[in-house]
């Protein structure tokens, strides 16, 4: 139960995520269609988004090192106060030139802010608690992005009201977790150095349903309302696809709650079951296309679910410098599903609009579920509870 979790700090640092997203989703597409109304090509808005992107992808790979050499709280601070810079330039600015530094800047800051979330995340838990407080922290996530772009609805992408709303969002975020700093529990010795390390630590199964999950949980977010449109879904419902998934991806905290009393390992292979059970679906939406809506959905959930299920395995194992780097490491495997998505989604609908996109997807889902349980991944011994140590003033 949620009165359950513990204490103020938790609640703090969870409402102070929230807040600190809020701000991305309003100002990603406000911005995107404000330049497409002054007729920016594509091209260069798309390259403006993508920059936060890349930006975000190489903070992944520098924040074990800044962590190590400048300590958390220094990083910590240091992005925030980046980030914050970052924020009021994206709101200021109008030109693409300065836009574009301030999207690397908002992303690189970002990557580096959320890969530490996730290492002080389980240590503000309970051992009894660690999966329903990582379910609540991926759960602000989406809510977040939910509220941030549905804000627009309200207030229009046109004066100062969205703007001020991001800015306004983004100082509570910064009042909240300015204070904060790594509990004593997210501390421990580094990680063995290079990638191999890394990987050997996480563990194949929880990359592979990180990946998994970012396929699931937005990667197809592209590809499922082009293959509505194809079998004869309207344009509003079509779209209405992607908001379905952001829903199901708001429904985390069960998977955080049957990770604190069952298996991790019974967890996600329910989870894939459900998935590959649900592909096998697809095909039907020729017959009833507002299936899509209840699939996506249900891929929003799970997927989520799966990419929350591996913080959760990867923050019972390991604290410290090494969860950092496995948090790191499993963000990477996300972004891969996230990102082949659209690629292959796009090619299988041009190359077979019929059933290529039904073959991608039941493929995808029987493969992860052959994952799931051919790896068994032993603990051996690397199971441990976080300390319930309360974030430093």
């Amino acid at each position: 139960m949620l009165r359950r979790i513990p204490h103020y700090w938790t609640w703090r640092f969870l409402a102070g995520f929230f807040f600190q997203t809020v701000p991305a989703a309003i100002l990603t597409p406000l911005l995107t269609l404000s330049l497409a109304e002054r007729g920016v090509e594509s091209w260069i808005i798309g390259a403006l988004v993508a920059a936060g992107s890349l930006a975000y992808m190489l903070a992944l790979t520098a924040a074990p090192g800044l962590v190590r050499r400048y300590g958390q709280r220094a990083v910590f601070r240091a992005a925030l106060g980046i980030g914050a810079l970052a924020l009021a330039g994206l709101v200021l600015f109008e030109h693409p030139l300065p836009l574009a530094a301030c999207f690397a800047l908002a992303g690189f800051t970002a990557g580096l802010r959320f890969t530490l979330a996730e290492s002080w995340a389980p240590a503000l838990a309970t051992p009894q608690t660690r999966g329903r407080v990582m379910a609540l922290f991926q759960t602000s996530i989406g809510a977040a992005l939910f509220a941030g772009s549905g804000s627009l609805l309200i207030t229009g992408i046109h004066g100062p009201a969205p703007r001020l709303l991001a800015l306004a969002a983004g100082l509570v975020a910064l009042a909240l977790l300015w204070p904060m700093r790594a509990p004593a529990a997210a501390r421990e010795a580094p990680l063995k150095t290079g990638l191999r390390g890394a990987l050997a630590q996480v563990g194949p199964l929880a990359l592979g349903i990180a990946l998994l999950g970012g396929l699931f949980e937005s990667g197809l977010s592209v590809a499922l309302p082009l293959y509505g449109l194809h079998i004869g879904l309207g344009s509003t419902l079509a779209a209405g696809i992607v908001t379905a998934m952001g829903l199901g991806s708001l429904a985390q905290y069960p998977f955080g709650a049957l990770a604190d009393r069952w298996s991790w390992r019974q967890v996600i292979v329910g989870t894939t079951v459900v998935i590959a059970l649900s592909a096998l679906l697809l095909p039907l939406a020729h017959a009833s296309p507002w299936l899509l809506l209840l699939l996506g959905m249900v891929w929003g959930a799970a997927g989520g679910g799966l990419y929350t299920l591996a913080t959760i395995r990867n923050s019972a194992r390991l604290r410290g410098e090494r969860l950092i780097t496995a948090s790191a490491v499993t963000q990477f495997a996300y972004m891969i599903g996230d990102a082949s998505g659209p690629a292959m989604g796009g090619l299988v609908l041009d190359l077979a609009p019929g059933f290529g996109l039904p073959a991608l997807v039941i493929g995808a889902g029987l493969l992860g579920l052959a994952l799931t349980l051919g790896l068994a991944e032993p603990d051996r011994g690397l199971l441990r509870p976080a300390n319930p140590a309360p974030a430093e003033t």
